[in-house]
């Protein structure tokens, strides 16, 4: 199994939900919402000052939306775990209920079995993070089918 480095699988991650994320809403909102949610980390998870989000749309070299000025292979892989779970699921929320539903099964349809197992072993399982989302997404159609049903019964 060929070793995918740090650097790459946080590179390409960012890429591909920018990518997902700009289908779902539009490319602008998708790079001021992944830029906004690094900054915001940034305290909890300090190398992420390193991450650098290009946000010229007009660039005709796609492949330079995400930057890395400094290395992340020295960051200890549960720490990019930690921080990459945390964007997922962030930007996954964004997209409100009928756009995020299926964001991490899309997600994790674009990568490769190396790549899931790398993240896996960073301790990113996006077939867990999947049904998780399922399981919000179905707690909150209950919740709300719920709060419907009460609120006709009290009129």
């Amino acid at each position: 199994m060929p070793h995918i480095e740090p650097d790459q699988v946080v590179r390409d991650i960012l890429e591909r939900l920018i990518s997902i994320s700009g289908r779902k809403t539009d490319k602008v909102y998708a790079l001021m919402t992944l830029e906004t949610l690094i900054k915001d980390l940034e305290p909890q998870f300090t190398f992420l000052k390193n991450v650098h989000i290009n946000d010229d749309l007009y660039s005709e070299d796609a492949i330079k939306t995400v930057n890395l000025t400094s290395t992340l292979n020295n960051v200890t892989p549960t720490d990019l775990g930690r921080a990459l779970h945390a964007i997922i699921t962030t930007m996954n929320r964004t997209l409100g209920d009928k756009a995020g539903h299926f964001f991490v099964k899309e997600l994790r349809n674009t990568l490769t079995d190396d790549y899931l197992t790398t993240m896996r072993e960073m301790g990113v399982d996006l077939g867990l993070m999947q049904l998780e989302a399922e399981v919000d997404h179905l707690e909150h159609e209950l919740t709300h089918h719920k709060t419907t049903e009460n609120l006709e019964n009290d009129a």
